[in-house]
């Protein structure tokens, strides 16, 4: 009998496949449903390692799973060509990036062919073809007619190594995730998507798909979305003749008329603003800015080299750097406080880079005692902590058990830990009438001080009398129904925790004998006596360190917000504010406009043209007192449905012009000087044939955008490409669309949960809202692969020697065993080491 021979048997099917069609997919099969099958296309930036072999194969199986229900499957391939992976590594090889990314395409297909996966190759896309990047700069203009494409001046965080921007999302621990080069910060004109303007939708769309948690969860944590307040503190610089103009604590407050006078901060816990011991500000903000360049305010800080020695320091550090060094930084200034509006105390105002300036009101108050970062940076530099929430348990079972629709009746109250003198356990009480365990506890009367009401307490229910206060502990709120005094309870419990010195008791009451039992407990069991979840929590509190409480809770040392809970506390502290004008409710958001211009040559050309005679001519008639944006007339005068931006280039004013929609595509020109540049333009702006331009309103002459975009845009919307991917009137067919999307199954890598998976959201969002799409979320599941390591455990790379070549496996054993094996070396969300031997079986 002949020997299996893999190949042999896997080639000649997969002729015969390629050649029958078997698995071109069309629009519709009488009697079956579609099933959009999709995995993510690769970058070509080099031959396939066993890693892409882990995305593509299981996830076949998959697809031949839905095709054998009676699905007619549609399961489309093509790649990701344009952008920084196939870019830098062309550079490394000294080949021009189209020839060296068109060369990897044809290997990888033919890698791809060789697994013998179902998929559908008469609807390839490759996003470097202008006849598909035609339709990326179309998707630009869509987004820039609706207002949601601009260019301005901001920081970014800049690649040395390669030369461009980087969009938050593609910086690693302060580095560049495609280089790992330290990525430094520049002030640069870009142009930016407003993913921003979608931030609720995003967030709302989440909720209804069928994703995994952990990554819905990054995309919410992402987004960031977070309701709160702005406060005004006002500013206190103290004059020459005078130590402080500080407001007395009798002055009535006033209302913040000018701004320039106050500090705004933005807080989600507005309940802990009697705790504030300190305000902090961005270096980047404007308040710190305007203090340096002011010269008669420069006197008035009186550490002025120190501050501004810091805020260089500051911006060299990119943003995710600030946000995730383990140790906090900054510096007073000196000379300058701040006051809290709601009980007139003066405070420091420090600068420190973990506040950013784009987050809020790039300002925040600071309140150590509920905020772990505040905690740390008052301990280091020796500020106030002062606690004003406090812990409130609610008795929501028997028993104890809240009555609903009754009043609650307010007790200040004492709660005691009592240690025995020789032994390790604690004094508790067995209630004899109601199933509780609790600690000693009872009411203050009135003359009583907290601790003679404890000892008093204890003495009385126990006995014993010779007690040593060791400390007080935190206190805890409490609302239950107390059932002997048949009432809703809201217990202020003040925590004392004393040792006996000895044992030595007087006689309890009979009364105080029928109400409870007293029980010695060990250490070991006080954590399953408690009945009130309360009392536990005092108990843990015995040993635990000082820490930040961040719950919330019962306001205390607040005023006359005293014993509130916090979200009651808020509401009216909100309502304060807005009355005195120095403050108002308000919702931020962590996320950021998307970055997508890059200054590299391999990419989809921007189609913006700018012309500075459509600028001369439009200003000479445009209204006064506008900025840089308003509403620009065609050439009869007519509204042109767009509003006109300006840019400046090569210092002189230039009108911004959309290239229109029958101009496209704005192909990339075939440059031999291809290399990105050290001063940050792009190649593109070399190419005297490409810049120099017609404008297409006045016919004149013009200059074009240089800048290329993100990769990331081409890959936002590929997947409706797929629905119709020759059509060259439309981006896709309304009815294709329909038929085909959302893709009902998406799979890929978790690594792109803030970046693809993100942008592809809110791409189907605008699309839908300009009328374009019935659905706003692409993929209604998705399912993401794990990591394939080396065989030593460690992630796969070229200078650690442990990629895996899968076409040598294949070779040995056929496709059809690797796939096999990699369906089952373990769950496909965890991935793991390759074993060289796990396939023999």
């Amino acid at each position: 009998m002949e020997k299996y021979n893999p190949r042999k048997i896997e080639q000649k099917w997969q002729k015969i496949w390629q050649k029958s069609g078997i698995y071109k997919a069309k629009d519709s099969v009488k009697g079956k449903n579609n099933f959009y099958h999709l995995v993510m296309f690769p970058y070509p930036s080099g031959d396939l390692h066993i890693g892409h072999w882990y995305n593509f194969a299981p996830a076949d199986v998959f697809a031949r799973f839905k095709k054998m229900q009676g699905f007619n499957v549609m399961s489309p391939i093509g790649f990701d060509s344009f952008g920084l992976p196939a870019e830098n590594a062309a550079i490394k090889r000294k080949i021009h990036p189209r020839d060296w990314t068109y060369k990897n395409i044809q290997t990888m297909k033919k890698q791809l062919q060789s697994m013998g996966n179902m998929h559908d190759w008469s609807r390839e896309i490759i996003t470097s073809d202008p006849g598909y990047y035609k339709w990326t700069q179309w998707m630009f203009l869509q987004l820039y007619k609706n207002g949601l494409a601009c260019k301005k001046k901001a920081p970014a965080n800049w690649c040395p190594k390669c030369h461009t921007v980087l969009a938050n999302e593609q910086v690693i621990n302060g580095k560049c995730e495609r280089c790992e080069t330290e990525v430094v910060q520049r002030d640069i004109e870009q142009w930016l998507f407003r993913i921003t303007k979608y931030a609720d939708k995003l967030l709302e769309g989440l909720d209804k798909l069928d994703w995994p948690e952990k990554t819905k969860i990054m995309q919410r944590n992402w987004i960031g979305r977070s309701e709160g307040a702005t406060i005004k503190f006002q500013i206190v610089i103290p004059s020459e003749d005078e130590e402080s103009n500080r407001l007395d604590s009798s002055t009535p407050l006033r209302s913040a008329q000018n701004d320039n006078n106050f500090l705004e901060v933005f807080t989600t816990r507005l309940d802990t603003i009697y705790g504030c011991t300190y305000c902090v500000v961005a270096p980047e903000h404007p308040f710190v800015a305007s203090l340096l360049k002011i010269k008669n305010q420069k006197s008035k800080i009186k550490n002025f080299e120190e501050v501004e020695e810091y805020m260089v320091k500051a911006q060299n550090k990119t943003e995710l750097e600030r946000m995730e060094m383990k140790e906090k930084t900054g510096v007073e200034i000196k000379g300058i406080k701040a006051v809290n509006p709601f009980n007139n105390e003066e405070m420091p105002i420090f600068v420190a880079d973990y506040v950013l300036g784009h987050y809020g009101t790039g300002a925040v108050m600071a309140v150590p005692a509920h905020d772990e970062r505040d905690w740390e940076f008052a301990k280091k530099y020796n500020l106030p902590i002062k606690k004003v929430i406090e812990p409130c348990f609610y008795q929501h079972t028997e028993p104890g058990k809240i009555k609903d629709n009754e009043p609650f009746v307010e007790r200040d109250a004492i709660a005691a830990l009592v240690k025995h003198w020789e032994k390790d356990e604690y004094i508790g009480l067995k209630w004899k009438k109601v199933a509780w365990q609790t600690l000693i506890t009872g009411g203050v009367e009135k003359g009583q001080t907290d601790e003679e009401a404890a000892g008093n307490e204890i003495t009385e229910e126990t006995g014993y009398k010779n007690l040593k206060l060791i400390k007080k502990l935190p206190m805890v709120h409490s609302k239950f129904y107390h059932i002997p005094k048949k009432e809703n309870r809201f217990a202020h419990f003040n925590v004392f925790y004393f040792e006996l010195e000895n044992g030595e008791q007087e006689k309890i009451s009979n009364v105080e004998n029928d109400i409870h039992e007293v029980v010695w407990v060990p250490k070991e069991k006080m954590t399953q006596f408690f009945t009130a979840e309360s009392h536990n929590y005092i108990w843990q509190t015995l040993d635990k360190p000082a820490a930040a409480y961040t719950d919330e809770g019962v306001l205390n040392n607040s005023g006359e917000y005293n014993y509130l809970d916090s979200r009651e506390a808020r509401e009216k502290m909100t309502q304060w504010l807005e009355k005195n004008k120095l403050g108002r409710k308000k919702i931020n958001y962590k996320l950021r406009d998307w970055l997508v211009s890059r200054q590299r040559y391999w990419g989809a050309p921007i189609p913006i043209i700018y012309c500075s005679k459509c600028w001369e001519n439009f200003s000479k008639t445009r209204p006064a007192n506008q900025g840089s944006t308003f509403p620009f007339p065609d050439l009869s005068g007519n509204s042109s449905g767009l509003n006109l931006n300006v840019a400046v280039i090569g210092g002189k004013k230039h009108a911004v012009i959309p290239v229109p929609e029958k101009d496209l595509p704005v192909k990339l020109p075939n440059i031999s000087d291809y290399l990105p540049t050290e001063e940050g333009s792009s190649p593109l702006a070399r190419s005297k044939s490409f810049v120099n331009a017609k404008c297409p309103r006045c016919k004149g002459k013009a200059v074009r955008e240089t800048d290329t975009l993100d990769t990331f845009v081409c890959s936002s919307w590929y997947y409706l490409r797929y629905a119709d991917p020759r059509n060259r009137k439309k981006f896709a067919d309304g009815k294709k669309l329909k038929t085909w999307l959302p893709v009902n199954m998406y799979i890929g890598g978790a690594e792109h949960t803030v970046l693809h998976l993100l942008y592809s959201r809110f791409f189907a969002k605008a699309l839908k809202d300009f009328g374009y799409l019935d659905f706003d979320e692409p993929f209604s599941a998705l399912r993401h692969q794990g990591t394939i390591l080396g065989n030593d455990s460690q992630k796969m790379s070229k200078s650690k020697g442990n990629i895996i070549d899968p076409d040598k496996i294949v070779e040995n054993f056929g496709s059809d065993a690797v796939k096999m094996y990699l369906c089952f070396m373990g769950e496909y969300s965890q991935g793991g080491p390759w074993n060289p031997s796990g396939i023999m079986g």
